[in-house]
């Protein structure tokens, strides 16, 4: 059979090239890997090198080891993980063992989402397969010298060339994955004693807790976590038992579980609700775990959500648990140079300047009085008797943000490491009995001592000396706080509507649906809370056409109510809408977001501008079933999007 020229030439290159002329990593580089891939048809133009992060905090080191990366296209512009084809990693030619560099191709082939990885001491060439996330196929572990041989080199050219492997679609790539699994899956099935030997293999179903961590076992998955202490974060690693998947362990970190795992909890993995499953067909699921695609069956898929639940639940309890303790609910969180903490109040930067020096001349340090009970560091104040921490407070310093409008500086009441040390793994609870006035102090409690106690006793201190009255220093103060009225101490119909604006922002996240046992209660309570509507109620156009998209999307789903004649509606035929719509929820496992979004701007509009005759008990009934889904949203909302 006649050779390509093309091949001709690959095998002319490789068995006129003397490896033994390599001194070091860039003799790899030029004289083997740049003309091997020209041999192999890539163009130059389709090259591109790039610095990797070397250090630990992601910076680049002073000589960065250099990515050599080759596209599908020399369009600069379009030169991304799309169209990225193989990544390449050179070492020094004394260099024998292979085994770091190829760990860090494999990560950072998964980072550019190569479709191929190449390592070479100059004499060794190992090239493998990777094939979305999934662990890497072996093509070739071969030297120089085995190269030369023409059907070995005419087969690497075949597998390797630049015209085959562009035109190879991830995609398919991933299928063809997919597809091979389910065949192994439907063998084993056809297999009952076979199905029964790998059964064997299954983990011990288990649940253990020790300290902060929790490790959640079920046949087919198990999941260890490392638990958040206080507003710390945790982290967690999953295995699977299946002979397809033993082995692989997935890492996820904190942003990972609150961002991929925390929504959709006691779901079904074919209800939509959790964002990270996507059903395949009958008996298969892709699911994204981190970084990481994987295909799972049925059980495989049932397990994991077992262990999800499990975990996850836990996870978000403490955080709760955490933000309940400290009192910190009603404060906006923020992030800023590896700090966290609420803001409280804004001050003038006068009064801020006054506060610091305050605390630096009442150090606890320098006396025994009641107000000796600070030490400064840089620009933050620590409150403290020199062993009891009671809370560190810190102005706001992201740049732009240091300053707000009008001089003014954001107080943060800072989550610190110091502040939060007795918390320990051998005493979970520990934390718990630190609270208070003589301990830690919350966040509320911190802020009434600043306004109360604290400010006053600093402008007292400071009046002959400061060139601003004390008039003008607590004019500025500016106070976050919600005007609106406890959920449990609403008496006013209308003060459930910014409860019911928070819960229907929420549903306006990508979450496609939502499970419908947090909703039942809630669309039967409102339901019957503004029954009793004076007919004359404004905006019934906009009632009503909120519930007609309603009824539009249970006919798009086949599920369609009574036929309704939508023209000349009156606020009746309203209520006999929303009863149709409590019926349909109670015979359902999940609700469409987008439903809910159009059911709650109702229910808010007649709050808002109804004339509404209701009893103690409907309005009773109404905040118990805001209360849980009121609270989910504010969760998901402060700790879950933001992790997106």
């Amino acid at each position: 059979m006649t050779i390509p020229e093309s091949i001709k030439q690959f095998i002319t290159w490789i068995q006129g090239f003397d490896h033994r002329l390599l001194r070091n990593e860039d003799d790899v580089k030029q004289k083997l890997i740049f003309p091997m891939l020209h041999y192999l048809c890539y163009p130059e133009k389709c090259h591109r090198e790039y610095p990797l992060k070397t250090s630990k905090s992601g910076k680049y080191g002073k000589n960065p080891e250099m990515a050599q990366i080759y596209y599908t296209t020399d369009d600069i512009d379009e030169q991304n993980t799309d169209t990225s084809i193989i990544f390449v990693v050179t070492i020094e030619p004394q260099k024998t063992k292979l085994n770091d560099a190829i760990e860090q191709a494999k990560f950072y082939s998964n980072h550019f989402k190569t479709l191929f990885f190449i390592v070479s001491n100059g004499y060794e060439i190992k090239v493998f397969k990777r094939l979305h996330y999934h662990r890497e196929e072996s093509l070739f572990e071969i030297n120089i010298d085995a190269l030369r041989n023409n059907d070995i080199a005419s087969e690497f050219y075949n597998q390797l060339n630049f015209h085959l492997v562009k035109n190879i679609d991830k995609n398919t790539a991933t299928n063809f994955i997919y597809t091979k699994y389910n065949l192994i899956e439907k063998f084993i099935r056809r297999y009952p004693d076979l199905q029964d030997v790998l059964e064997k293999s299954d983990f011990e179903p288990s649940i253990t807790q020790e300290g902060y961590r929790l490790v959640v076992v079920k046949p087919k998955v198990a999941i260890a976590c490392n638990l958040p202490k206080a507003f710390g974060e945790g982290n967690c690693e999953i295995e699977f038992s299946s002979i397809i998947l033993r082995g692989l362990k997935i890492y996820l970190n904190h942003q990972d579980i609150l961002g991929q795992l925390m929504t959709g909890l006691h779901s079904q993995a074919d209800w939509g609700c959790r964002r990270f499953f996507k059903r395949l067909d009958k008996n298969n699921f892709e699911v994204y775990l981190g970084q990481t695609t994987l295909i799972l069956s049925e059980l495989e898929a049932v397990d994991l959500c077992l262990c999800i639940d499990g975990v996850c639940q836990e996870y978000k309890n403490l955080i709760i648990e955490f933000e309940n303790a400290l009192e910190t609910w009603n404060f906006e969180l923020v992030k800023f140079s590896e700090t966290r903490g609420f803001i409280l109040f804004s001050v003038r930067q006068e009064l801020w300047d006054l506060m610091q020096q305050f605390a630096n001349e009442f150090d606890y340090t320098k006396g025994k009085s009641e107000w000796h009970l600070f030490h400064r560091k840089d620009i933050s104040i620590r409150v403290s008797r020199g062993i009891r921490d009671h809370t560190f407070l810190l102005p706001r310093i992201d740049r732009d943000l240091y300053l707000l409008p009008n001089n003014q500086i954001n107080i943060i009441y800072e989550l610190n490491d110091v502040n939060l040390q007795s918390i320990e793994i051998s005493k979970f609870t520990l934390w718990q009995q630190d609270i208070g006035v003589r301990g830690t102090w919350t966040a509320r409690y911190t802020k009434q001592w600043l306004l109360e106690k604290y400010i006053p006793k600093v402008i007292n201190y400071y009046s002959g000396k400061s060139q601003l009255s004390e008039a003008e220093l607590l004019a500025k103060i500016t106070n976050y706080t919600s005007d609106r009225v406890f959920i449990k101490e609403i008496e006013h119909i209308r003060d459930l509507a910014p409860y019911l604006r928070d819960i229907q922002s929420w549903l306006h996240i990508d979450v496609e649906n939502i499970v419908a046992s947090l909703l039942k209660p809630y669309y039967q309570a409102y339901t019957n809370l503004v029954r009793n509507t004076d007919s004359s109620i404004i905006g019934i156009d906009y009632i009503i056409g909120n519930l007609r998209k309603v009824e539009w999307k249970n006919t798009q789903e086949g599920n369609p109510s009574n036929s309704t004649d939508w023209t000349n509606l009156t606020f009746k035929h309203a209520m006999d809408c929303l009863d149709e719509q409590v019926a349909r929820i109670n015979n359902c496992e999940y609700e469409i977001s987008l439903k809910a979004d159009l059911i709650t701007r109702t229910f808010i509009w007649i709050i808002e501008n109804g004339k509404i005759s209701f009893s103690q008990a409907q309005l009773n009934a109404a905040k118990q079933a805001l209360l849980p889904l009121w609270e989910q949203s504010r969760f998901e909302m402060r700790h879950v999007y933001p992790n997106r």
